[in-house]
């Protein structure tokens, strides 16, 4: 029972996952931006491996206690995700805001699942009633695959993010001048200060 648990979890696991990268439009972003295989190779390669443990080594649940302390491991490996995409929007916002000055709508898309998959799939509490191992056995599972899913969508939002800096690698930045640039003054336009000497 608990192997057909976790088997119907990953099974469903792996077309949704290209669903939601169809969903994010990765699909047509492979040409512009092959690194996006990465992430979406890893997402593909770390639900079949967890399928495959299951399929090989069995899916035997441990006790209550065992169970339970499994979601101190993946809690831990949630918030280093929750730190780092919180991270790469700071970073983002001053590489779109002060350089590249569009709306990033590919980054948005990628960070937006990624965030759902990480908390709105996995921060919301479902109640297990005391001492039931099987719930918390299908608990870690689902829980698995949604860490899965907002970690690499992440991961491809900073291949976007590398993307669209480098294309826009030219661009200077000002901390004087809202727009970017100091336009109009001798230090910024060489033909001011040729004027002025």
């Amino acid at each position: 029972m608990h192997q057909a648990i976790v088997v119907t979890i990953y099974s469903a696991a792996l077309p949704l996952w290209l669903l939601v990268w169809w969903a994010v439009d990765g699909y047509a972003l492979f040409r512009r931006a092959p690194l996006l295989w990465l992430p979406f190779g890893f997402g593909v390669f770390y639900l079949l491996a967890n399928l495959l443990m299951v399929l090989v080594f069995g899916a035997d649940t441990g006790s209550s206690a065992y169970e339970e302390s499994r979601f101190h491991f993946i809690g831990e490996r949630a918030m280093i995700a929750v730190q780092a995409t919180a991270s790469v929007l700071i970073v983002a916002t001053l590489v779109y805001g002060l350089t590249i000055r569009k709306v990033p709508v590919d980054f948005i898309r990628f960070m937006v699942y990624s965030f759902v998959a990480l908390l709105g799939l996995m921060a919301p509490i479902i109640w297990i009633p005391e001492g039931s191992a099987t719930g918390l056995f299908t608990l870690r599972h689902f829980q698995t695959v949604a860490l899965t899913f907002g970690l690499f969508l992440c991961v491809g939002g900073i291949v976007i993010l590398l993307r669209d800096l480098l294309a826009h690698g030219d661009a200077r930045i000002s901390f004087e001048e809202p727009s970017g640039f100091a336009t109009g003054s001798p230090a910024s336009d060489p033909e001011l200060a040729r004027r002025d000497d």
